[in-house]
């Protein structure tokens, strides 16, 4: 079978649940698509922080250099999980923002004809509480959605 997904958006968390996903994703098509684009979202730590006057104080914040060091560690990690699905590492881009923002204009961004994500399939009060990236991403996504169910 032939995939009619040539550019596919991959979006990852950090979790080591994200290989269930790759998995998913590469099995589409066991010649592969031409392009896989990986992504993962970092929401910012520091947006909203100001000082007792409004100014922002974030610059200064301690937690920027926090954010600077998850971001590599974060990069380092997904690259090297998704070279273990024969993805290239350059295809890896971690951005900062609301997750299911990010991946709508990303996934506009790169043409994408396919979005795959992972979703822990919650229901009710936890997904109220929690929040559902994978239910955001699938409600205006400029392409289909695959959504994955994480095990486990």
């Amino acid at each position: 079978m032939i995939s009619r997904y040539r550019r596919v958006l991959i979006a990852l968390d950090a979790s080591e649940e994200a290989d269930q996903v790759l998995e998913a994703a590469t099995a589409l098509d066991p010649r592969g698509a031409d392009s896989y684009y990986v992504t993962t979202v970092i929401p910012p730590m520091i947006s909203g922080i100001s000082g007792m006057d409004g100014a922002s104080f974030a610059s200064t914040w301690p937690l920027q250099d926090m954010e600077a060091e998850i971001s590599r560690e974060i990069t380092d990690s997904v690259r090297e999980r998704v070279a273990r699905f024969g993805i290239s590492p350059d295809r890896v881009t971690v951005l900062f923002g609301r997750p299911a923002a990010e991946i709508h204009a990303y996934a506009e961004a790169i043409k994408a004809d396919l979005i795959v994500i992972g979703s822990h399939g919650r229901h009710g009060l936890p997904q109220v509480m929690l929040g559902s990236t994978a239910n955001a991403v699938l409600h205006g996504a400029p392409c289909d959605v695959l959504t994955v169910r994480i095990r486990g």
